[in-house]
């Protein structure tokens, strides 16, 4: 068993085994930044890779520059030997989904980071949430996600065959689009001077995730290009989905009661206010010189002195359970949620049966899980799981996270 917090920032001259997954390079970077976190929770990922529940709860807080993993899970036990074969590890290719959605999660952290550095004004990490920065927050946080996506996907994952650099035969093409650059022909069919592999394609991306207007395509063009449609309609539903969640949750963490108005959850960013295009520009040549540059990796990871925040949600707030967790709310509160209304409901019963082992949960018991969740009833959860071994939260767990489909 290796020990992976002595080997993070070690990596230099490290022998790797051929199907070692820090053989990616960009994977490498995010294991090696000792400056993000790996942080334990207590729960058992066997729910989600067994089909139980549809998503990961592991949950993302991008103002902790920290990745979260199930303490039972194929990424906990990769840890335990990541200078060796993942192969073993990565049946039906959960572990390396799992690694590359920690990859995701840093380079959200990264680009906070340097946000932080480049316009240390807008207080990006620490400042106060208000009706006044609310957007500003907003607009940041849809770079992050652009630098995230851009990173990983379009600069990455588009441009090499993972088992060229990991053979262990996976079949991940991509991780959060459906973008492939053997159909750049195709593309260009609609727009001729589409180049991905560019810096100015960061900037189109974060203009598309804040207005909904992506430059060289129409509807018109998805109708006559299904391969188009493919990549497209996922980033079109994927932007107007970001815009609301982040507006949600970071309204959420506001120090004092903010509420935003249905309507305006999903409403474009303004990008003419003063220096907005010049930052997306920036973290964008920023990013580029991260992913193709890797060997100067060392100049672009996290500042140690930009995490970990100290920005909290209220704990008297209505927990909402897509944004906190559950292990981290008294049973008491769960009352707020009877009657069930809306998702909230649904993320916390989520949650709720990751706290559980999978395999001590008998099948009797678990073929009632969808008729409790179809009636969103909390003391419905609770009797059939009663006399169930439950599992504590680590001390260190966070409170605040996101946990979205």
């Amino acid at each position: 068993m290796t020990d992976f917090t002595a080997l993070r920032g070690n990596l230099g001259g490290v022998s790797l085994h051929p199907e070692s997954l820090l053989n990616i390079p960009i994977l490498r970077q995010a294991f090696d930044d000792r400056a993000f976190r790996f942080v334990p929770r207590s729960l058992d990922v066997s729910w989600t890779y067994e089909g139980e529940i549809p998503i990961s709860v592991s949950g993302f807080n991008p103002f902790e520059s920290a990745f979260y993993y199930g303490d039972s899970s194929r990424f906990a036990a990769w840890l335990t030997d990541p200078l060796g074969s993942a192969r073993e590890f990565n049946e039906n290719d959960l572990l390396l989904k799992e690694v590359l959605f920690m990859v995701h999660d840093y380079l959200h952290a990264w680009a906070y980071s340097v946000i932080d550095e480049i316009a240390p004004s807008r207080r990006v990490l620490h400042g106060p949430i208000t009706a006044d920065t609310l957007e500003d927050y907003v607009f940041c946080h849809l770079v992050t996600e652009t630098a995230a996506t851009v990173g990983l996907d379009y600069w990455c994952l588009a441009q090499r065959d993972l088992n060229e650099l990991c053979p262990i035969g996976t079949n991940i093409k991509t991780l959060t689009v459906e973008y492939y650059d053997a159909l750049l022909p195709e593309y260009r069919r609609f727009c001729p001077e589409l180049d991905v592999q560019t810096p100015e394609f960061f900037r189109a991306l974060a203009v598309f995730y804040c207005t909904g207007d992506f430059p060289g395509f129409d509807a018109d063009d998805l109708r006559r290009s299904p391969q188009l449609l493919r990549w497209l309609r996922h980033e079109l539903a994927y932007g107007v989905t970001q815009r609301s969640l982040v507006r949600g949750w970071l309204a959420y963490m506001a120090d004092a009661p903010l509420a935003v108005a249905e309507p305006d959850l999903n409403a474009p960013i303004d990008l003419d206010l003063e220096g907005r295009m010049q930052l997306i520009d920036e973290v964008g040549h920023r990013l580029w010189a991260k992913v193709k540059n890797p060997s100067a990796a060392s100049a672009s990871a996290i500042r140690p002195s930009a995490v970990p925040t100290t920005r909290r949600a209220r704990p008297d707030k209505q927990p909402d359970f897509r944004f906190v967790n559950v292990a981290r709310v008294p049973p008491d509160r769960w009352e707020s949620l009877q009657p069930a209304t809306g998702d909230n409901f649904k993320y916390f019963f989520y949650q709720f049966l990751t706290q559980f082992p999978l395999a001590s949960v008998p099948a009797r018991k678990r073929k009632h899980l969808p008729h409790v969740y179809r009636h969103g009833d909390v003391e419905l959860l609770l009797d059939l799981l009663d006399g169930q071994p439950r599992r504590e939260a680590f001390p260190d767990e966070p409170r605040d996270l996101l946990v979205v489909a």
